[in-house]
């Protein structure tokens, strides 16, 4: 009856003596004692009850069957050697194989990875399963365990293995015909404390077949793995068995992670042969084939869309008309909502009083006073360099860097800046216009981003086309804004398109520096003349600057502001400046422009002679008494001073005098000769007290009127003493007051009509928000427009987009000629390195051509968003998305498809895609760092200068000129912050972390896994060195990197886009 005793582990019951004959690791009458030490050991311990085993070094799983080190098989016996044949002596050179297959009995420790089971079974007491194999037997043992107490244990028969090579990993798969399970009585799922009892469904349903199969990748090389990385992805799977987990726990098997090893000599290590490099020449053909592809497509998609067609964008012609202007369809909708636009605005007048500027400790502007209402247009005239464009500055509220002073009323209220602006357009003295965009598109996107959002698109497109008439330039609507060598209009034209970007917006107050600036007279008429309309018919103000007007377009001024040297000679009503300065003694003669005269006037009071010679002295006075003019007055032209008898191609244009005759004598030699010597030594005076000036200017900085000449202080203090003077500070005062009083609830008694008028002014801040709130296009609408904008700057000029994919072609192509079928020896290592070095500098450098994006256009940034087209957020975002992604996100993926397969890098999906990844984040990193450097640097040669410094700092820490290593502790931050390295490392993890490296050369064969010499290079292969993660690829950390520094310089180029580049004049 002994033999009728059941033994644990399926062991064999001895019929002598009734003890049961365990399997290596078992202990205990029934053989369900696990035991400890290790499997070396001839006398083992078995496990205290309620105790874990304490392997020995080296060994490791629930009853120390696993070897994990080489030092732990000294001494194991030899399988497949007899006893009689073996000395006693221990065995030299043993190994522990921990490639998966069995080669004489393996044994692998598992944890389940299953997470309901993880999630059923709590959390604190881990699930695990040991199994192991006898070759020479075909069986197989699998036991399962909880919280290290064996729960159920299963025999397998009939079984076989085989191993499967792949390039860079290997799979063992178990297959056994038989299978037998069993619980132990009272243990978990086996009827612990009256639970779950699986006894019946373990015996009765459980019969096999069953397989055991494990994917490693710790196994690439061309050789054998004796170490290293042993854990395996596994899987036990029996139908039966696998139909309880899916019903109970929802997954279609055991899933676990294990590691295994087995003590051999290294002679019996099996061999390994790595099977050849897949043939790629389809995949690189392919690959090669849709990049090119790609080129021609995308050229032939930019030649299509890049074309200008006679109706531009929106097609605004009648059909059959041959190029007539069509209205929208809902024609009347579109004009009431134009001409509402036009009636519907806030009415505004500006009064200004004493206004300064100082810049440098340098008077700019002093003591200047005016007023214009509603429905009229001011002039602001002067000689150049009197501060027209400084005045204006100020009254627009430009941001200045010197400080202004004085006092600036709209509707006799001081507005703040926000609402200023949204009632005012500004137009600047020079053009900064898009060059791709067609006239009618510039125009339009002022009107899509400006105009009220409640407005239609319609009826903005016919603004836009009702401004482009309004100006005389609805004919070159479709023609280009050009550049300098590429002209498609004209400078008066290009003016023009300036000041419709503004006009389109009807602003209540309309500012603009020199409108008539490059315009023929003609031409010049019909814009003042536009303004004029828009002022009057509207109720718009309208403020500019202007240098010497003809007599028709003076006629057109209702208020008008002279200037000369920052002084107000004359700020009051056109009509009454005539015989302002007739009452003055400077009258304009009969039939004179009176422009020119004023021009000429102010020029002339600023130079008087400060000569002390005797000789210019005499020669002054003389040109005093001989002069023609009135009042004795000189011209001055480049700052001398010229009678007017000495020549006649130097005379005033208000004044006319008869060609003398062409008498040849030896008097008029001579007064020849002395004419120019007085002239030279004049010459010198001026230049000698412009000096003198400028030194007493640093010194004695508020002493203006000891420098300013005695003439022109005539005229400044004549008009501070003048009535109209007086009468310009009356109305501001009673305008003043009149809003006072109607702020008090007081406005009906005003004491007469006129002030009851002004009583009713609109506050234009409050009337502003309350009238259609002026609230422009929101941030998608801008986002929208603004993509398109820099769409089509990129696409009609197309020659840095083609570059740089032609780029990437050619350089994929040229790579792949020296790099092809790349080896796995040092060779191909060292190649494969000098590959990664290559692209990186290629694709770093190649960022640098983005300097110039932002450069071009930066006064363009600057001018928009100060004048409300849009906010810096959606400006910056639309230049990310349509400017830098498609130079920077497509070549990288193009030179990666052709260049990976072409030199044959590890040729799996995951590994392809890696790389694609890192190279694209690399390339969109120094992207980034390039985007700063245009932004915070002005110059673009100072950027490219800190760009390239930049760059070869990166290459210097790149990882391979440096040895991470040899570097002080406190300096291997260098490395870390520099994103070559980042990139560097990543790329080469990525590719050879795995590899084995065969070298055989002079009759010695080298096997070095790759790891190691990554390692010696400084490069880290492990995120950790711990055993915690010892799969974890140091990939994925410096991919991070990558990624926060690409956030890192993108929000940092947001930052300095928006805080500090401003425009300041």
């Amino acid at each position: 009856m002994l033999p009728a005793f059941t033994c644990g582990q399926y062991g064999d019951c001895d019929p002598y003596d009734g003890q049961c004959k365990c399997p290596p690791g078992w202990s205990g009458i029934d053989c369900l004692t696990p035991q400890c030490g290790s499997l070396a050991d001839d006398q083992r311990i078995p496990r205290e009850d309620g105790q874990k085993c304490d392997c020995k070094d080296g060994w490791g799983g629930i009853n120390c069957n696993v070897c994990k080190t080489d030092q732990a098989c000294r001494g194991f016996p030899l399988f497949g050697i007899p006893d009689s044949e073996q000395d006693g002596s221990e065995a030299q050179n043993m190994t522990c194989y921990t490639g998966g297959e069995t080669v004489f009995q393996n044994h692998q420790m598992c944890d389940v990875t299953n997470r309901k089971i993880l999630d059923q079974v709590g959390d604190n007491r881990p699930v695990q399963v040991t199994f192991s194999c006898d070759k020479n037997e075909a069986t197989c043992s699998f036991q399962f365990w909880v919280d290290g107490i064996e729960s159920f244990y299963c025999g397998l028969d009939e079984c076989s293995s085989e191993i499967t090579p792949g390039y860079d990993f290997n799979t063992t798969s178990y297959k056994c015909d038989k299978l037998q399970c069993k619980c132990v009585p009272g243990r978990f799922i086996c009827g612990q404390d009256g639970s779950v009892d699986i006894s019946d469904f373990l015996t009765e349903e459980i019969k096999g077949p069953a397989s055991f199969s494990c994917t490693s990748g710790g196994n690439t090389g061309s050789g054998p793995s004796f170490g290293g990385d042993t854990s395996n992805n596994c899987k036990f799977s029996e139908a039966a068995m696998n139909q309880l987990i899916n019903d109970v726990f929802g997954d279609p098997y055991i899933t676990l992670t294990c590691d295994g090893g087995e003590c051999l000599h290294y002679s019996q290590v099996p061999g390994y042969v790595r099977p050849p490099k897949p043939d790629n020449t389809r995949w690189v053909a392919l690959n090669a084939l849709g990049a090119c592809l790609f080129v021609v497509l995308v050229a032939l998609l930019l030649w299509y869309v890049g074309r200008t067609g006679s109706g531009g964008d929106y097609g605004f012609l009648k059909k059959g008309s041959g190029g007539g202007i069509r209205l929208p369809e809902s024609e009347e909708d579109s004009e009431n909502e134009s001409a509402k636009l036009m009636a519907e605005h806030v009415p505004a007048s500006m009064h200004f009083d004493d206004l300064s500027y100082v810049l440098n400790s340098k008077t700019i502007l002093s003591g200047i006073s005016g007023a214009v209402k509603p429905g009229q247009v001011m002039a602001i005239m002067g000689a150049s360099g009197a501060g027209k464009s400084t005045l204006l500055d100020i009254l627009a509220r430009k941001s200045k860097r010197g400080t202004v002073g004085g006092e600036i009323l709209i509707n006799g209220r001081i507005v703040g800046d926000a609402e200023f602006r949204a009632v005012t357009g500004y137009v600047d003295q020079e053009d900064t216009l898009m060059s791709t965009l067609t006239v009618y598109e510039t125009v339009l996107y002022s009107a899509l981003l400006r105009l009220p959002r409640e407005m239609s698109e319609d009826a903005k497109k016919f603004r836009t086309l009702e401004t482009l008439n309004e100006l005389g330039i609805l004919g070159i609507k479709d023609m280009r804004i050009g550049s300098s060598g590429h002209r498609s209009i004209s400078g008066g034209e290009k003016r023009r398109v300036s000041i419709a970007c503004e006009l389109v917006t009807s602003p209540s107050i309309l500012f603009l520096d020199e409108p008539t600036s490059g315009l023929d007279a003609f031409n010049a008429f019909n814009v003042i003349d536009s303004l004029v309309s828009l002022a009057r018919n509207y109720h718009r103000t309208v403020i500019f600057t202007i240098h010497q007007p003809r007599s028709n377009i003076v006629a057109l001024f209702d208020q008008l502001v002279v200037l000369a040297m920052g002084r107000v000679v004359y700020s009051g009503v056109v009509g009454r400046c005539g015989d302002y300065f007739d009452g003055i003694g400077r009258p304009c003669p009969a039939g004179f422009n009176i422009a020119d005269y004023l021009i000429d006037l102010t020029v002339q009071s600023n130079v008087e002679s400060r000569s002390t010679s005797p000789t210019l002295e005499n020669s002054s006075s003389e040109e005093e008494d001989t002069s023609n003019g009135p009042h004795g007055e000189q011209t001055v032209l480049s700052g001398i001073n010229i009678s007017r008898d000495d020549s006649t191609e130097l005379q005033l244009q208000t004044r006319a005098h008869p060609r003398p005759s062409s008498v040849i004598s030896n008097s008029s030699v001579s007064g020849a000769y002395n004419s120019i010597k007085r002239k030279t030594s004049q010459l010198f005076e001026v230049v000698s007290y412009g000096n003198a000036s400028s030194s007493s200017s640093q010194s004695q900085p508020h002493n203006h009127h000891g420098q300013m000449a005695a003439k022109l202080r005539y005229l400044v203090e004549e008009y501070k003493k003048s009535d109209v003077a007086k009468e310009i500070k009356e109305d501001r005062e009673s305008v003043r007051s009149s809003v006072e009083n109607s702020n008090g609830d007081n406005a009906n008694s005003a004491s007469n009509a006129y002030e009851a008028h002004l009583s009713q002014l609109p506050d234009v801040a409050t009337e502003t928000t309350l009238l259609r709130g002026r609230k422009r296009a929101s941030w998608g609408t801008q986002f929208r427009i603004l993509s398109g904008r820099a769409f089509k700057n990129l696409y009609r000029d197309p020659a840095l987009l083609m570059a740089h994919y032609l780029s990437a072609v050619v350089l994929a192509l040229f790579c792949g000629v020296f790099y092809h079928n790349i080896t796995n020896d040092i060779a191909g290592f060292q190649n494969r390195l000098g590959f990664f070095f290559f692209t990186l500098a290629l694709f770093g450098f190649s960022c640098l051509s983005s300097l110039g994006l932002f450069a071009n256009e930066r006064i363009l940034f600057m001018r928009e968003r100060s004048n409300g087209y849009y906010s810096s957020f959606t400006y910056f975002s639309s230049k990310i998305l349509f400017d830098i992604l498609p130079l920077r996100l497509v070549p990288p993926l193009m030179f990666g498809g052709i260049v990976y397969g072409l030199i044959g890098l590890v040729p799996t999906v995951g590994t392809f895609w890696k790389f694609i990844l890192a190279l694209v984040l690399f390339n969109l990193t120094t992207a980034s760092v390039v985007l700063w450097l245009s932004i915070a640097f002005e110059s673009v040669s100072v950027a490219s200068l800190v760009g390239t410094l930049i760059m070869l700092y990166n290459l210097l820490f790149t990882g391979l000129l440096i040895n991470r290593e040899t570097v002080t502790k406190a300096l291997q931050f260098l490395h870390t912050i520099s994103f070559f390295h980042a990139a560097f490392e990543a790329l080469a993890v990525n590719e050879l972390r795995y590899l084995s490296l065969k070298e055989h050369k002079y009759g010695v064969e080298l096997d070095v896994p790759a790891a190691t010499i990554l390692s010696t290079f400084g490069l880290r292969a492990q995120a950790s060195s711990r055993n915690t993660f010892p799969s974890c690829s140091f990939w994925w950390p410096n991919i991070a990197l990558l990624g926060i520094f690409f956030g890192v310089f993108t929000v940092g180029s947001f930052l300095t886009l928006h805080f500090f580049v401003k425009e300041k004049r």
